[in-house]
């Protein structure tokens, strides 16, 4: 068995390398027989569809019948220091319109029914996320920035921050801004034959960039049904201070209540930042009796958790990467209450105990950015993270009586390489108590994506995201142990295989299609992801090797521009209390491949997961 997934992994990076042809030595025979297909490919809409999937047009007709975009690259540092005189807002309806082009209007009747029943962007909105304002100096990293952060806005398309010089001789300049709006009225569903679920987001409510979502779900064979419903500021009042509330209930009546305040580091000249966050949850928790035999023991619990932070400039230089180098120090304190626990019974060691956490925190960060596109969205400007992190974390814990010490550290290095995007992190943590350590965490991540690489029209690139989680020295409850499952193993894996230490890799060709219908671009994607857990004083190298084989299909809306649906198909070899050869559908998204980010936040325990 492994040496058919070793050989099927071999055969998935080597077709998928960029492929080298011989030099043709009868051109004018190419060009003929290129122009006999092309005039027929013209005959219906089909064979035009067809063609244009595997051919691009030739030079000669691209000049004739289309005008050629001009890239232009404004210097923003030549506007340093001139006094910004006005800042002029124009956003846009996301049908028909166009950033570059905004003499540019819908014709279509279904563009303007659609720009009809959308709400625009606010310029208020829009205002509220700019880092420099009007009779203030031009700096030409807020200018980015604020760039940046509208771009990350997810009912934004496209946008474009351009100086408009007054006069040669003037000291002032005016700022025009002008973003595409993308629709934001997000609906979703499923049916099965045992169940329904319908949901609907609106990510723009009114244009003021609010965000209100809920969900709907019923089990058709007892009737039960769960729901979910979350409100979100993600700006109030040019603050970058987001507000959430979030509610949700499942069909085991398991509920979670949360309300909170967050100010992050979100930008390299964030000075300030801190929060606080409050939760509620029911849960049952269900505990292994016997092999074949499980209870749920209702468990009830308040968390609350305050947090602040400043950040201060390494140095004076003006420069890009000095700019971007911060010390940062932050401070949290967080206090867990169980209202209702289980059983002692059940639980001997005190696993659900009352605790109260101190947690600082000191660390040296360079969070920067480039450009680039067809990553995770198709043909949209992305902003890739890039830089490092040292962090240190020094706290306190009382819980059970006693007071332990906890110390943690996090390095984490990030770059674009002419061979792709790496980045990777090591982070440790550990509880000590007279002398001796508990519940040890040792996570090692790495994330590498390849340059864009072209086969004909089609375009694609190569993800491969490895890790690795030890944990020593863990709580003898059943509860302080990791899994094979989720969002940090193996997606639609079931969740009863535990361990404290696995490993993961996952391999995903994801290709980006030329072709469209009706504004639907259809791009398949192929995934391996296989892995490795451990219980206790068991070796990761004598383990079982799990695997899983996808094949996608990510369809996307050039003006749903953040949401795609997904069609999958997966292959489990093996699944422990399922069986074998066991075949699912849409058990993976290829939105579970992220990039880390190179900035620091609150103080934390490393996750154990």
């Amino acid at each position: 068995m492994i040496k058919k997934i070793v050989l099927l992994l071999f055969l998935n990076l080597l077709v998928f390398q960029p492929c080298f042809s011989q030099k043709k030595t009868m051109e004018n025979d190419s060009v003929q027989i290129y122009h006999d297909i092309h005039e027929y490919s013209k005959k219906s809409k089909f064979s035009k569809f067809v063609y244009r999937l595997f051919f691009r047009p030739s030079k000669l007709n691209e000049k004739e019948n289309k005008p050629q975009k001009k890239v232009v690259t404004v210097d923003y540092s030549k506007y340093n220091g001139k006094i910004i005189r006005n800042i002029n807002i124009q956003t846009l309806d996301p049908f028909g319109y166009a950033v570059d082009d905004t003499t540019r209007k819908p014709k279509k009747s279904l563009e303007i029914a659609g720009n009809a029943l959308h709400a625009r962007t606010k310029k208020f909105t829009v205002r509220n996320l700019l880092l420099f304002k009007k009779n203030e100096p031009f700096d030409n990293l807020a200018i980015k920035e604020s760039e940046r952060l509208i771009r990350d806005q997810r009912y934004v398309r496209r946008v474009v921050i351009t100086p408009k010089t007054i006069s040669k001789a003037s000291d002032s300049i005016d700022v025009a801004i002008v973003l595409l709006d993308s629709w934001s009225i997000l609906p979703n569903g499923s049916l099965s034959s045992d169940q329904g679920r319908f949901s609907l987001r609106e990510r723009n409510l009114l244009g003021t960039g609010h965000q209100l979502s809920g969900s709907y779900k019923e089990r058709f064979t007892d009737g039960y049904n769960a729901k979910s419903g979350a409100y979100a500021i993600n700006n109030i009042k040019n603050s970058y201070i987001s507000f959430n509330a979030i509610y949700e209930n499942d069909f085991d009546n398991n509920t979670r209540r949360i309300l909170s305040l967050n100010r992050s580091f979100f930008s390299a000249l964030t000075k300030w930042a801190g929060g606080m966050y409050f939760e509620n949850r029911v849960l049952g928790e269900p505990f292994i009796i016997e092999a074949d035999s499980v209870f749920i023991s209702p468990t009830k619990s308040e968390f609350q958790e305050y947090w602040v932070g400043r950040s201060f400039k390494l140095s004076n230089n003006k420069d890009y990467d000095s700019r971007t180098q911060r010390l940062v120090v932050s401070l949290a304190y967080n206090k867990k209450i169980f209202l209702q626990k289980p059983d002692i019974t059940l639980d001997p060691t005190s696993f659900f105990a009352n605790e109260t956490n101190i947690i600082s925190q000191i660390g040296i960060t360079s969070q920067k950015y480039y450009k680039d596109s067809f990553i995770f969205n198709y043909d949209i400007v992305e902003d890739v993270p890039y830089g490092e992190i040292a962090a240190i974390n020094v706290g306190y814990q009382y819980k059970n009586n006693l007071t332990r010490l906890y110390l943690g550290s996090k390095i984490a290095y990030g770059a674009k390489y002419d061979f792709g995007y790496v980045s990777g992190a090591v982070e440790w943590g550990s509880f000590f108590y007279q002398g001796n350590t508990y519940q040890n965490t040792l996570k090692i991540g790495l994330n590498y994506f390849s340059p864009l690489m072209h086969f004909g029209k089609w375009k694609t690139r190569q993800f491969i995201k490895p890790s690795f989680v030890w944990g020593n020295n863990r709580d003898a409850s059943q509860k302080d142990v990791i899994g094979l499952d989720g969002n940090s193993g193996i997606q639609g894996f079931t969740d009863l295989v535990k361990g404290t230490k696995k490993w993961l890799i996952s391999f995903q060709t994801q290709t980006y299609s030329p072709g469209s219908w009706k504004g639907f671009r259809f791009s398949p994607y192929l995934n391996i992801t296989m892995g490795s857990i451990s219980e206790r004083n068991r070796s990761l190298l004598t383990g079982r090797v799990y695997s899983k084989f996808g094949i996608g299909l990510l369809i996307n809306n050039d003006y749903l521009v953040f949401n795609s649906f997904q069609i999958s198909f997966s292959y489990y070899p093996s699944i422990p209390f399922q069986g074998t050869n066991v075949i699912k559908t849409n058990s993976f998204e290829n939105d579970d491949l992220t990039l880390p980010q190179f900035r620091l936040s609150k103080p934390y325990h490393i996750r154990y997961q």
